[in-house]
Formats: C-alpha cells, sequence, structure tokens
C-alpha cells in the first residue's frame, strides 16, 4: 500500500518511523515532511491546509492511504476533498473535526451526548468574560475557541493576565478549574467503531516542577502505573464512543483518530478536551510500543472495517520521549541554530525530528545542507525500556548526545511515574498514588513530574 503523510513534525516522524515497520505499508511518502522524515519517505512538496493540493499530490503519487496529521488541514476539509476523489484519508472531515476546531462545539457535543466535563461558558464580549471569571474565580481558564496550536489556553491565578487573555481573542470558552492528573487516550474510530490506544500522560509546562508558560508539549510517558484499573474502558463506554455518537447523529461521521484530554479529579473524570489527531508528543510513545502493524490499522478506520482487525498487540515496557526546545520557546523560538546528533545505533532509543530543516550556505552560520533548527520544539528523543526508569534514563541519554545552540529540555519527564513501583511498596500502592497524584499534575500543569 503506498501512504501519504501529511505533515512536517515529531508526530508525523513518529507516523512514519511506525509505517516504515509495516510490511504492507511499503511505499511511503510525506508532505511536506523534514529531514528525518526523508530518511524514511520521499518528500513533496505541498500546502499542508489546501484540500486542493493536498488531493492532487496524492492522486499524483498514487496514494492508496492518506494519514493527515496536524489538526489545522483536517479542520480545512482536506479529509473530504480526499474522499471526494475515492481516496481513503485517515482523519475526520471537516465538520467532525470541528470537536478540536471549537472549543465551543466540543461543549455542545459533549453536553448532548452526557459526557462529563468543566462547567463552563462562551464569551464574545469583556462583559460576558468578566461575568464567567467572576462566576468560577481563581485558578482562571481561558481558552481561545478557535485553534490556536496547543497554545491557546491559559490558567492562571492573575484576573488581569485572564482578562487580557479572553480580549485578545475573538471567542473563549471560560470555564472552572479542575483538580487532579491528567492522562490522555487515543482512540481510532471508523464512523461506527472505536478502538482505545495506550493511555499517556504529557507536560505541557515549559520548566521542571511545571513551572512556566504552556507549550504544546514538553515530553511524554506510557504506560501509566498510577492509573485506575480499567481506565481505557471507562473511557470508551463515558467519553469515546458517547461522542462518536453524538456526532454521526450530528451528520458529523467521525473517522480517524479522537483524542480525549481528560482530569481525573477528585468529583470523577471530566474530559478537558477533544482533538482530532494524534497528541504531540503523546504519539511518539504510544506509537512506540504498538505492535500492531500501523497500516493496516489507519487503513481499516479510513474505510469503516475496525470490526474486523483482531485485537491490538502491544510492546511490552514502557517509553518515555523528551522535547528538545530552541532557544526563546514557547514565547519566540531562534530558529536557524545548527544541529548535531550522535548518530550511534542502539535499539532502546533513538531521535525523531519535529522542527528541523536543511540550511542554505551562510544561515546562521551553518554551512549548506546542515541540519538546522526550523521550529520550537526542534527534536524528540524517545526511549524504551522494560520499565519508566529504564526507558527514562534512555531517553536523557540520547537527548545528551544533542548539540544545539540554545537547545534546552525538561529534566523531570516521567520522573516521579518512574518511582512509583518503589513507593508503592514502601507506602502501599494506594498511599503511592495519592502521593503522585498530589505532585502538581493538575489540569494547569498539564503533567505528573
Amino acid at each position: 500500500m503506498r501512504v501519504l503523510v501529511i505533515g512536517a513534525g515529531g508526530r508525523e516522524h513518529a507516523i512514519v518511523r511506525a509505517l516504515s515497520k509495516d510490511p504492507g505499508a511499503g511505499d511511503l511518502h510525506a508532505a511536506p515532511g523534514n529531514p528525518g522524515i526523508g530518511e524514511l519517505a520521499a518528500l513533496h512538496a505541498v500546502s499542508p491546509a489546501d484540500p486542493r493540493d493536498v488531493a492532487r499530490l496524492a492522486r499524483h503519487v498514487g496514494a492508496g492511504l492518506v494519514v493527515i496529521g496536524p489538526e489545522a488541514p483536517l479542520v480545512a476539509g482536506v479529509a473530504d476533498a480526499l474522499r471526494e476523489h475515492g481516496i481513503a484519508a485517515f482523519g475526520p472531515g471537516a465538520a467532525a473535526a470541528r470537536i478540536e476546531g471549537s472549543k465551543a462545539f466540543a461543549k455542545d457535543v459533549m453536553a448532548r451526548a452526557g459526557i462529563p466535563t468543566a462547567r463552563s461558558r462562551i464569551a464574545t464580549t469583556a462583559a460576558e468574560a468578566d461575568a464567567a471569571l467572576a462566576e468560577f474565580g481563581p485558578p482562571y481558564v481561558v481558552k481561545d475557541d478557535a485553534l490556536a496550536a496547543g497554545k491557546g489556553v491559559v490558567v492562571t491565578t492573575d484576573l488581569a493576565r485572564a482578562r487580557e487573555h479572553a480580549a485578545s481573542c475573538a471567542k473563549v470558552v471560560i470555564e472552572e478549574y479542575l483538580d487532579g492528573p491528567e492522562v490522555s487516550l487515543f482512540a481510532l474510530a471508523d464512523g461506527t467503531t472505536a478502538v482505545p490506544l495506550l493511555p499517556a500522560q504529557d507536560f505541557k509546562r515549559a520548566h521542571d516542577g511545571d513551572e512556566g508558560p504552556n507549550t504544546g508539549g514538553m515530553g511524554a510517558y506510557t504506560p501509566l502505573p498510577w492509573a485506575p484499573p480499567g481506565l481505557a474502558g471507562q473511557v470508551m463506554d463515558t467519553v469515546i464512543r458517547p461522542a462518536i455518537d453524538a456526532l454521526r447523529a450530528m451528520s458529523a461521521p467521525y473517522a480517524g483518530l479522537l483524542y480525549a484530554g481528560l482530569a481525573l479529579t477528585s468529583k470523577g473524570m471530566r474530559v478537558v478536551e477533544f482533538n482530532a489527531r494524534f497528541g504531540d508528543p503523546e504519539a511518539q510513545v504510544v506509537l512506540d510500543r504498538l505492535a500492531t502493524p500501523l497500516g493496516g490499522l489507519l487503513h481499516a478506520a479510513a474505510t469503516g472495517d475496525l470490526a474486523r482487525l483482531p485485537a491490538l498487540a502491544w510492546h511490552p515496557g514502557a517509553a518515555v520521549t523528551v522535547v528538545i526546545a530552541a532557544e526563546g520557546y514557547p514565547a519566540a523560538p531562534v530558529k536557524g541554530d545548527k544541529i548535531t546528533i550522535d548518530h550511534r545505533q542502539r535499539s532502546d532509543a533513538y531521535v525523531l525530528h519535529a522542527g528541523t530543516s536543511v540550511s542554505p550556505a551562510g544561515l546562521t552560520g551553518a554551512g549548506a545542507g546542515q541540519l538546522v533548527s526550523a521550529g520550537g520544539r526542534v527534536l524528540n528523543a524517545v526511549g524504551s525500556g522494560p520499565d519508566l526508569a529504564t526507558a527514562r534514563a534512555a531517553a536523557y541519554e540520547v537527548a545528551a548526545k544533542v548539540t544545539m545552540r540554545g537547545g534546552w529540555y525538561r529534566g523531570d519527564i516521567a520522573e516521579r511515574a518512574a518511582q512509583l513501583p518503589l513507593f508503592s511498596k514502601r507506602l502501599g500502592s494506594e498511599r503511592a498514588s495519592a502521593w503522585l497524584g498530589g505532585a502538581g499534575g493538575t489540569v494547569g500543569s498539564t503533567g505528573i513530574c
């Protein structure tokens, strides 16, 4: 099967890497891709959010399946254009992708389906925003209704900052603050059937200890040794399937990857957000553990055949990814810095490209053909092992082999989760989970460190 992957980040590199291990997906193409993806797939120029351009390219390469990585092309209707040309597309159409494209629409879907979520208000004026902020009180949670590359949410105790963010957006969703750790659960869907992947957790805050501004994600890990038993089944029954059923009833059938961002609060599970695609960087660890060939899974979701597939298989053990960011990220990332990676091969760790390019001569002192930074989140160091502690050590060993002026990364990704077996033995599993869950991994900080 000839597969075309749309996108250029670490998520797309992880998808292409997994597809490269699938014997049924031997001819791989990507657009626009990045230098790391280019080692595994033929690269093509494209305007990712232009439905006609993507459909043109898919026809040109003879793609039997197009996998749409980022959210903007989905909201723009790229999957619809591909299906109109008879090309299998992994990703929801524009109507269903509104579940990520509009926070207000997502709240409407949850209300229709009876899905538990935070109480909220929609505001389009300063007066409405002020009333909502006063109703819920601090910490204030203000979300841009539209797509914002994962950075449209402000969680703050500063009323002035909350009002400022609300004023900068045409429309916002203001909601109550949720306590408790966050979990990400991905589910493959074909419009009717849905299949869960492994739960994961990411780290949204920029710095150690969940300090600093929100980012697109600074690291992730799976599995979650502290998560309640049966969590995935509970999420499927109370969140994923009701959402898919509601969307189908709204004439917006959902075929692709539905991502539920969840808070395990003191009052029970609540949905923080939906995304219409693989999360980044959670996809990097979930796909690392997937043993079932990815190409067949994505094609089945795209063509309505998920119910016919056997149960998914997973590699044992754990995976951790550490995001290496550029100087100035997330506010004003510096681009064009030379990157050097120690290419010593190892079976338990590797580097994925997220924001890289090949420089022309003279760019920030780098010579022609030199690998350079081209985004805020530049690389992902992925490690695996029999447990989180081993996987974490492997990821950080690889991260240390990257040289980039101004580059930086968090030093505490999965740190406490990796210590959980020790604390479970010493304190008992219930007390250890409480220790972990109270370690700052709340909706505002996203990530138990």
